[in-house]
């Protein structure tokens, strides 16, 4: 394998050229994943199952820890923070059904 930009020969398993830093496409770095708040799985908001999927933990462990941050330190400190959150964080609307859908299927249960 050579490298694109400046012909350097390269091993297959290089992710950049020694030479120039370029990429060589191999391993490529895959999309971050956005903070959304996916309304299908939420129990209020979908503020806390966004956060579960953005850290890649189960959504019940993101809610007990929150419960407790509305607790301590501060009183109430989880419960403004989870609004702020609320209102900043995007809703996901591809996790949404879509009307049509439920419109031909019924409401869903």
């Amino acid at each position: 394998m050579f490298c694109t930009k400046c012909g350097t020969e390269l091993l297959e398993r290089d992710k950049f050229c020694n030479e120039c830093g370029a990429s060589t496409g191999v391993g490529a770095a895959r999309q971050p994943e956005r903070l959304t708040r996916p309304m299908n799985d939420a129990k209020i908001a979908g503020v806390c199952v966004g956060f579960a999927r953005y850290f890649g933990v189960d959504p019940t462990l993101v809610r007990v820890l929150w419960l407790v941050f509305v607790i301590w330190p501060l009183p109430c400190l989880g419960i403004v923070a989870y609004i702020v959150a609320w209102i900043v964080i995007p809703k996901d609307t591809a996790a949404l059904p879509s009307r049509q859908f439920q419109a031909a299927n019924g409401p869903a249960a």
